[in-house]
């Protein structure tokens, strides 16, 4: 049996070399630059709205966006995940504030921050997921973010809108662009099948009319111009159940919300220490050399002769 000694010098040898590797590698995987950065982990936009309705009544509305960056990832590519739900009311019950929840798992390009495939997308919590394109940006614009059009995702329209540039301005010291979207009313049942784009409601001379599902929506939406990765989205969003002319016939859901100021800030900022983090390469190379120090040392300790064995 190995001796504990030499045990521990295996160990630190091993140590040693994943900080090599890691030094060696990690700059060109996670080079940040004008792309998305690896390291930001994760981000969270809450979107709130005190004064919304739902279903014609007063109720505070929240939208929540959180997107995480898993594996594989690469210096070409990343794969995120996306959370969008969507609550309504104040019951102190998920199950009844809820009226939308999803998740959209796809590879995005960390330069012209579009999707380069489908999103396995699940939009009913313990049903199985489907695949459903990202036509164009979403909280990933390009890198650097341009004084363009840019055509980004609506997850309702199940497809995008121009977002055209509306200025700048500087955040946590930081250039932020601002990009200003309108999607005029839309009815959603005529671009895609779903169970709830379609209600069949009383008409006023009793008969059941039926109605489709509408959506309109305001954004502006702050991004930062370095990395691509948007910081900041206030929407003004108007679902609603209209006739076949277009009329509206009943309310889903209506709200003008913000982020909050200070969120977006953090946001901002996060965006900042990643790409800091990410180019460091100085302090990648001095992760390298400390490795290959801990591997010598370990082979020095792991090989060097043992004891002869003591004979009576």
């Amino acid at each position: 049996m190995l001796p504990t000694s030499r045990i521990l010098s295996v160990l630190l040898a091993g140590v040693g070399a994943a900080l090599v590797v890691a030094g060696l590698l990690a700059p060109n995987v996670l080079l940040s630059g004008n792309r998305l950065p690896l390291a930001l982990g994760e981000a969270t936009w809450t979107i709130t709205d005190p004064n919304g309705t739902r279903d014609g009544e007063a109720a505070p509305v929240t939208r929540q966006l959180h997107m995480e960056i898993q594996e594989p990832s690469d210096s070409d590519t990343a794969s995120v995940r996306v959370g969008d739900t969507l609550r309504a009311g104040e019951s102190g019950s998920d199950f009844n504030d809820l009226l939308t929840a999803s998740t959209w798992s796809y590879a995005v390009d960390r330069v012209t921050g579009a999707a380069t495939g489908p999103a396995e997308t699940q939009l009913v919590m313990g049903m199985p997921a489907t695949q459903l394109p990202i036509d164009g940006a979403w909280l990933t614009f390009p890198a650097p973010a341009t004084q363009d059009t840019v055509e980004v995702f609506d997850p309702v329209l199940r497809g995008s809108a121009p977002a055209e540039f509306d200025g700048e301005e500087e955040i946590a010291g930081r250039t932020v662009y601002r990009y200003a979207q309108h999607i005029a009313p839309t009815n959603v049942a005529m671009r895609y099948a779903d169970p709830r784009n379609t209600l069949t409601l009383e008409g006023e001379n009793g008969e059941p009319q039926r109605t489709f599902l509408h959506h309109a929506a305001d954004r502006e939406i702050l991004v930062d111009q370095e990395t691509g990765v948007v910081v900041g989205i206030d929407e003004k969003v108007d679902d609603f159940y209209a006739d076949a002319e277009g009329r509206g016939v009943q309310n889903v859901v209506t709200y003008d919300g913000v982020m909050d100021r200070h969120d977006v800030e953090k946001l901002v900022q996060k965006v900042a220490d990643a790409q800091t983090v990410a180019a460091d390469r100085g302090l990648w190379r001095v992760l390298a050399w400390v490795g290959a120090a801990l591997t010598l040392a370990g082979l020095a300790g792991a090989l060097r002769p043992g004891r002869a064995a003591r004979r009576d």
